[in-house]
């Protein structure tokens, strides 16, 4: 059995859906190599285009697609994923689809209109054609369900390297450090972030500081720095660069509390490596993982700057070790990526005999 997996890129600026294909590799190819990955930043539209003019041209890419049982697309808004997917209806190569966080209310909610003519015109009937779909989790599938029709859906969450994520010993710090890392986006949260510390009392920062890092694009970083810089609160808010994957264990260890206050997530990566390295947390419910206050692991608020300052208020009265150790447990109870990657294969084995013997199936 073959996989073919097309993502736009594998690079760490991308955030999640890289870090999670990258999980999933090194698990399912550890004794054979089954996956395969297209990156569709190496292919022009043109060329795609071409394709349907010129008959070398599709000869090449049907005996390309031909080599593979299942196509994985963990992308969507892209008129490359169109065309690919018309060459694999026409092939009748099985294909499918996973959120990733493209399909949810937010999300769709930007751009609007342009996002209202690709549904109707491509998504809509690439869905119908799919041979599955995949959910990191059940909310983020209700979600996606009240505006798309899905057939043969599974759910599997992303999982987490828990032999690469050791846990930390007691570092002594003068300030416990409050850190958001991950993309910078609007999605992310960020503003309600900077306008809650804002609102926190003076002598809160005796005991703790703020840093947010991460990669994004060029505008809104400039945004963010500069939203920074006008918050008048000096070295207790910091905007870091980007730190690249060999430093980011390093870093996030350094962290005394996780902060991720987004409007909509699919399955955090970022949230889930720091759980791994018994960090505590407080994300919005939007985060989907309730799992963190049923483990005591950290704080799940309503989404608004008044309700994340008060949360962030009630850290001097938790113990935030004993949080910390209920974070990692919560990771290996839950979202070791060994098992979680082992379902995928299941699920593609599925797929490429047409059963249904997986338990994660769930329509």
């Amino acid at each position: 059995m073959r996989i073919l997996s097309v993502i736009t890129n594998l690079k760490e600026e991308r955030g999640g859906p890289p870090e999670v294909l990258r999980n999933q590799i090194r698990v399912i190819n550890k004794k054979e190599k089954i996956i395969d990955v297209l990156q569709l930043e190496r292919i022009s539209l043109f060329y795609l285009l071409k394709i349907f003019f010129n008959f070398s041209s599709k000869k090449k890419i049907y005996k390309f697609l031909k080599k593979y049982d299942v196509i994985h697309f963990h992308e969507i808004w892209s008129l490359k994923i169109i065309l690919l997917c018309s060459f694999a209806k026409r092939l009748s190569c099985k294909f499918l689809f996973v959120g990733h966080g493209h399909l949810d209310q937010w999300s769709l909610n930007q751009s609007t209109f342009k996002k209202k003519i690709f549904i109707n015109i491509f998504l809509r009937d690439i869905f119908k054609a799919a041979s599955a779909q995949f959910f990191s989790n059940l909310e983020e599938f209700n979600d996606a369900k009240n505006n798309f029709k899905f057939n043969n859906v599974f759910i599997i969450p992303n999982g987490i390297d828990i032999k690469k994520f050791l846990k930390r010993g007691n570092q002594i710090l003068e300030k416990k450090k409050i850190i958001f890392f991950g993309r910078i986006h609007k999605k992310k949260g960020i503003e309600i972030l900077i306008e809650a510390v804002k609102l926190l009392p003076k002598d809160f920062f005796n005991n703790f500081e703020f840093e947010i890092c991460g990669p994004g694009e060029e505008k809104y970083l400039k945004f963010i720095k500069e939203k920074i810089k006008n918050s008048n609160l000096g070295d207790n808010l910091r905007f870091k660069n980007f730190v690249k994957r060999d430093e980011k264990i390093n870093y996030l260890s350094k962290a005394s509390v996780f902060v991720l206050p987004s409007f909509e997530e699919g399955d955090s990566i970022a949230l889930k490596e720091a759980l791994a390295l018994s960090t505590p947390v407080i994300i919005s419910k939007q985060c989907r993982l309730s799992l963190v206050e049923e483990y005591n692991a950290g704080i799940v608020i309503e989404l608004s700057a008044k309700n994340l300052t008060e949360s962030l208020i009630q850290l001097s009265k938790k113990d935030l070790a004993k949080m910390g150790k209920n974070a990692r447990k919560l990771i290996e109870d839950k979202f070791d990526n060994q098992f979680c990657s082992e379902r995928v294969l299941k699920i593609y084995q599925d797929i490429h005999c047409g059963s249904k013997s997986s338990s994660d199936w769930i329509i």
